[in-house]
C-alpha cells in the first residue's frame, strides 16, 4: 500500500505526459492534414500556371500574332491539335464580341463588361477569370486570356482558353489519401466547384451551404486551417482548407476531409499504448516489492526507459535487445522494440515520399529549361538512379517513323531489347501501366528477356492523347515494385510533357520558317537571313550573290491546267532547289511563283553558271500529276551580287529583280546585272 501511495503522483504525472503527447499527436494529425492541402494546391496552381504559359505563348505566336485575316483560320484548323488540353479556345475583339469559336461559345459569350476582361486589356498580360462549373458537361473549368498584341504594342484581340480541371482522383493518388476521404472545391458564394469522390452528386450544386465547413470557413480571417466538424454526408470529419483563389466578386477554397476516426488513430493507439506501458511499470513495482528482486527488475526497467529516452532523443535505432526474456519486463520490452520498428518504418516511409517529391520537383525544374531531347534524356538518367537506385530500367522512345520504340537511355543494364514493336508491350496495347509478378502466371512483355522471370512494370509516356515511349522498371521484390509505381507514373508524366513541349516547339520553329507548300524557307526568313549575311560579308570583305526566279508562263499553267497542277509544279521547282543548294546556300520562295536563291561567298561569274544550271534543270523536269504530263517547264533568272550591285541587301535584291526584268523581255533566261544597269531601267520604264 505505501508502494502504491508513493507511486500516485508518479502515475498522474504520467497519466498527464500521456494527455499531452496525445494532444500534440492530434496537433500532428492537423499539420499533416493541412500539408496534404499544400500539395494539392501546389499541384493545381501548377496546372493553372502551365495553361497560362502555354496561352501566353498561343498568343504570341508569330504566324497567328503577325497575319490578322489568318487568325480565326488558323484557331479553328490548328490550335485544337497543338493544344488539345483546353476544351474550348476563342478569339474577342477589343470590345468583348467573340470573333470565332472552336466549341461552346457560351462559356466566353458576353465577357466584355466582366473586369476579367478589361484587366487584361489593361494589363497587356495572361490572366484567368472566375472558377465556373458547367451544368451540361458536369465540370469545373476555368477561362485563361492573354491580349494578342500588333507590332505596334496594341491590343488586336483577346484569346480565350476554357481549362477543365477535374483531376482529383489522381491528386488523391499524389497525396495518398485514405478511400474514405473527400476533396472538394467550392467558392464564397457556396456552389460546389468539385468532389471527390462525389457519389451523391453534388457538383454544381449549394449542398455545401447546409455544411457546417462552409460557415466556419467563410467567417475565419485565416488562408487556411483545420477543423474538427461534422461533415455534410453526415460523418465526423478532421478538415483541413486552403484558399486556391481570392478575387473580387469569387473566393475559391479547397478542402480535405478525412474521418475523425481515422485521423486520430495514432493518438488514440499512442495513449492506450501509454495507458497500458505505465499500467505494466507500476505492476512490476507492485511485484518488485512483493517479489524481492527489485534489483533485477530496477536493471531491467533502467534498460526500458533508456531506450525510450533515446527513442525519444530521435535515435530510431534504439532497442531494449530484451526480446529473449520470458517475464512480463522482457514482453514489455518485445512490444516496445515492435513499437519501435513500426514507428522507425513510418518514419522512414514518410522521409522516403519526401525525398522522392523533392526529387520529381528538381527534375521538373531541370526539364523546364532543355533545349534539346539529349538534354531531356540525361536528366532522366541522373534523376532515375536517385529515384531507382537498386531498380534496373531503361527509357524507350517512339522512333520518328512512329513505327516501333527505341532504346534511348537505361541504368544497371535491364533485361530488355534494344527495340522492340508496340504489339510486343502490354503498357503500350493497354495504354497504361502494366506491373508483372514473376511468381504469376500474367503474360509477359516480348521485348523482356526470359528466363529467368522477373518483376517488371512498363510505364507509358503519354501527353496530349499521344504515346511518346516506355519507361521500364525492374526489381527483385514484387512488393517494392508496386510501392513505386506511384512514383513511375509521375516520373513517366514529366518526361512525356518535356518531350511533347520540345516537339511542339521545334514543329512551330519550322512553321515559322518554312513555306507550307514548297518546304523552302519563307520570304520573312530570307530577309532576316540577308540582313545576316550582308553584316557578315562586310566584316569579312567577301561577296554575296543573289539569283531572282520566275516561272514562266505561270499563269496560262494554271489556266490550262488548274490550281492543283501549279501547286504540284511549285513543289517540283522547291524540291529541285533544295537538291541544287550547297551546305551554305539558301534557297527561298519569295512569293507567287518567284523564287529567291542566296550563295554568301559566291562572285558574280559563278552565281551565273549556278543559275544557268539551274535553269538546264528545271528544262530536264518532267512534272505529271495523276499521270498527265504537264509539259516542259522554262524559267527566267537575274543574277547580282553584294556589294558590287548595292551597299544593302535590299538594292542588290532589286538590281536582281531588274535583271529578272530583262530576262523576261529579252528571252535571255541568264542575266548578270553587271554595267548595264541604266540600260536596264531604262527598258524598264519603257514597258
Amino acid at each position: 500500500m505505501i508502494f502504491l501511495l508513493a507511486l500516485l503522483p508518479a502515475l498522474g504525472l504520467a497519466i498527464f505526459n500521456s494527455h499531452v503527447q496525445y494532444e500534440n499527436q492530434k496537433a500532428h494529425s492537423r499539420e499533416s492534414a493541412l500539408r496534404v492541402v499544400r500539395l494539392l494546391k501546389g499541384a493545381h496552381t501548377q496546372i493553372i500556371d502551365d495553361a497560362k504559359s502555354l496561352v501566353k505563348s498561343m498568343a504570341q505566336f508569330p504566324p497567328f500574332r503577325d497575319q490578322a485575316a489568318q487568325r480565326c483560320n488558323f484557331l479553328r484548323k490548328s490550335f485544337p491539335q497543338m493544344f488539345q488540353r483546353f476544351s474550348d479556345i476563342a478569339l474577342a475583339a477589343p470590345d468583348g464580341n467573340i470573333l470565332c469559336s472552336t466549341g461552346n461559345i457560351d462559356r466566353v459569350a458576353m465577357l466584355g463588361s466582366t473586369p476579367f476582361f478589361s484587366e487584361l486589356l489593361t494589363r497587356r498580360d495572361v490572366g484567368t477569370g472566375a472558377y465556373r462549373f458547367d451544368p451540361m458537361l458536369a465540370s469545373p473549368y476555368v477561362l485563361i486570356g492573354a491580349p494578342v498584341l500588333s507590332r505596334e504594342n496594341d491590343v488586336d484581340a483577346i484569346l480565350l482558353a476554357t481549362l477543365d480541371f477535374s483531376a482529383f482522383e489522381a491528386l488523391q493518388l499524389t497525396a495518398q489519401l485514405s478511400s474514405d476521404s473527400v476533396i472538394f472545391v467550392f467558392d464564397s458564394s457556396g456552389l460546389f466547384l468539385a468532389r471527390y469522390p462525389d457519389p451523391e452528386g453534388w457538383e454544381g450544386t449549394n449542398r455545401i451551404t447546409k455544411a457546417a465547413i462552409f460557415h466556419a470557413v467563410q467567417s475565419s480571417l485565416a488562408d487556411e486551417g483545420t477543423l474538427d466538424l461534422l461533415g455534410a454526408d453526415g460523418v465526423p470529419r478532421l478538415f483541413a482548407y486552403t484558399k486556391l483563389r481570392k478575387a473580387p466578386g469569387q473566393t475559391v477554397y479547397l478542402a480535405t476531409g478525412v474521418p475523425v476516426a481515422l485521423a486520430y488513430a495514432n493518438a488514440r493507439q499512442d495513449i492506450v499504448a501509454d495507458l497500458i506501458t505505465y499500467g505494466g511499470l507500476l505492476l512490476l513495482v507492485l511485484l518488485i516489492a512483493w517479489a524481492a528482486v527489485q534489483a533485477l527488475v530496477s536493471r531491467k526497467l533502467r534498460r526500458l526507459v533508456q531506450s525510450a529516452g533515446r527513442l525519444q532523443a530521435g535515435e530510431l535505432g534504439a532497442r531494449t535487445g530484451m526480446q529473449g526474456a520470458g517475464d512480463e519486463i522482457g514482453k514489455l520490452a518485445a512490444a516496445f522494440d515492435a513499437m519501435a520498428d513500426s514507428m522507425e518504418s513510418r518514419i522512414l516511409e514518410l522521409q522516403r515520399h519526401g525525398n522522392e517529391m523533392r526529387d520529381l520537383k528538381e527534375m521538373s525544374d531541370a526539364m523546364q529549361v532543355c533545349a534539346t531531347q539529349d538534354e531531356v534524356l540525361a536528366i532522366v538518367r541522373q534523376f532515375a538512379l536517385r529515384l531507382f537506385p537498386d531498380q534496373p530500367g531503361a527509357l524507350y522512345l517512339t522512333h520518328a517513323s512512329g513505327d516501333f520504340f527505341e532504346l534511348r537511355t537505361h541504368w544497371h543494364e535491364p533485361v530488355v531489347n534494344s527495340e522492340f514493336l508496340p504489339q510486343d508491350c502490354w503498357a503500350a496495347r493497354r495504354g497504361k501501366v502494366y506491373r508483372v509478378d514473376a511468381a504469376s502466371n500474367q503474360p509477359r512483355c516480348h521485348h523482356v528477356h526470359t528466363p529467368p522471370p522477373i518483376n517488371y512494370m512498363c510505364v507509358p509516356l503519354m501527353a496530349q492523347g499521344e504515346m511518346l515511349g516506355i519507361l521500364h522498371l525492374e526489381n527483385d521484390q514484387a512488393a517494392r515494385l508496386a510501392d513505386e509505381q506511384p512514383v513511375a507514373m509521375a516520373f513517366a508524366e514529366h518526361t512525356a510533357l518535356t518531350l511533347a513541349n520540345l516537339r511542339l516547339r521545334d514543329k512551330l520553329h519550322v512553321q515559322a520558317m518554312r513555306d507550307g507548300l514548297t518546304g523552302l524557307l519563307n520570304r520573312r526568313f530570307m530577309e532576316e537571313s540577308l540582313l545576316r549575311e550582308t553584316r557578315h560579308a562586310r566584316r569579312n570583305h567577301s561577296q554575296i550573290a543573289i539569283i531572282m526566279i520566275d516561272i514562266d508562263h505561270f499563269k496560262r499553267f494554271n489556266d490550262t491546267f488548274g490550281h492543283a497542277a501549279g501547286d504540284a509544279l511549285l513543289r517540283a521547282i522547291g524540291k529541285m532547289l533544295q537538291e541544287a543548294m550547297r551546305g551554305s546556300d539558301l534557297a527561298c520562295r519569295y512569293g507567287g511563283e518567284e523564287f529567291t536563291v542566296i550563295l554568301p561567298g559566291t562572285p558574280l561569274q559563278a552565281a551565273a553558271t549556278i543559275a544557268e544550271k539551274l535553269r538546264e534543270s528545271t528544262q530536264s523536269m518532267e512534272v505529271a500529276m495523276e499521270g498527265q504530263a504537264l509539259g516542259k517547264i522554262t524559267i527566267s533568272l537575274g543574277v547580282a551580287c553584294f556589294p558590287e550591285h548595292g551597299d544593302t541587301y535590299e538594292a542588290v535584291l532589286h538590281a536582281a529583280d531588274l535583271a529578272l526584268m530583262h530576262a523576261k523581255q529579252t528571252r535571255n533566261r541568264v542575266v548578270k546585272y553587271a554595267q548595264d544597269e541604266l540600260e536596264i531601267r531604262r527598258q524598264t520604264q519603257r514597258r
